[in-house]
């Protein structure tokens, strides 16, 4: 009876992990493809959140390796950063300092559940954290609720989603939407960052720490502010969480291109994220005023 039991218990088991495998596989694909990736090789990195996206592999000709990541809160970045530390000798780190980079929304909205990968039992306060956030919750899909609503998302959107296999499914971009969609969605995102007055302790305190280690490491620290389209720049106003000023409090350099662009909405893909076009415009742009500047 007991050999049975253990029998049937090591079956649902098998079954169980066959099946986390699976999803395991479908997460991987959809959600934590490349943000596992990065190249050693480099000095100097930029860390953002999907503002830095678009710049894609175009740093690389000014030998900066693109570390950003959708969604990546100061947590997330200053996870990489120690990562990198770790790993490789870094002398120089790009950062975003966006209006809405201390949002107490980036306190839900992270990756903190994918930047675990570039972890070590040191960055938590026992053991038993660090083991279930860098193995357990990132490997057991079940344990994972983000895990949960990437499937769901993807059992929508691509199994089910008949007009994508079309070809018919189309998004526009920034610049063909008219006036007033422009100004409804960019009030949306404004609300979502902005729902209070009061900046994020938990990034606040990230970002302190992410100052603090370049400098004791020597690491050459330099914000970044990207381009904002001008409908989002209008209604932003002065909302801001003032990431810019924490670094400039420390005497260090901040480079403001968030009004760069704001008569050119072709180079956006919605109201504060470039195009890969617009990336590439901006790569240029940016390490040639920063090449003038001797910021470099």
């Amino acid at each position: 009876m007991i050999k049975l039991f253990f029998k049937q218990i090591s079956f649902f088991l098998l079954i169980l992990l066959v099946f986390n495998f699976l999803l395991f596989f479908v997460i991987s694909g959809f959600y934590i493809k490349d943000y596992d990736e990065v190249d050693l090789r480099y000095s100097a990195y930029l860390l953002a959140d999907s503002h830095g996206v678009p710049l894609g592999d175009f740093t690389e000709i000014h030998r900066v390796h693109n570390f950003s990541g959708h969604s990546d809160s100061y947590l997330d970045m200053e996870r990489k950063l120690n990562y990198l530390i770790r790993n490789t000798k870094v002398e120089k780190i790009y950062l975003s300092v966006d209006d809405h980079t201390l949002s107490p929304t980036r306190e839900k909205q992270n990756n903190l559940d994918r930047s675990a990968y570039y972890t070590e039992a040191e960055d938590f306060p026992s053991y038993r954290d660090y083991m279930y956030d860098r193995y357990l919750k990132y490997y057991c899909v079940f344990l994972n609720d983000r895990y949960s609503l990437i499937i769901k998302n993807f059992i929508q959107d691509e199994l089910f989603d008949f007009r994508k296999w079309g070809g018919v499914r189309s998004k526009s971009s920034w610049e063909e939407l008219s006036d007033q969609q422009q100004e409804t969605i960019s009030q949306d995102r404004i609300n979502n960052y902005f729902e209070t007055d009061i900046p994020s302790e938990k990034m606040s305190d990230s970002l302190e720490r992410i100052i603090a280690l370049c400098k004791a490491k020597n690491i050459v620290l330099i914000g970044l502010r990207f381009p904002i389209s001008k409908t989002y720049a209008d209604l932003l106003n002065e909302e801001s969480y003032d990431a810019d000023d924490l670094l400039m409090n420390h005497n260090l350099p901040v480079a403001d291109f968030d009004s760069l662009f704001l008569n050119q909405d072709e180079m956006f893909r919605d109201m504060d994220h470039l195009d890969r076009d617009g990336g590439q415009t901006f790569v240029k742009i940016l390490f040639d005023s920063l090449a003038v500047a001797r910021v470099m």
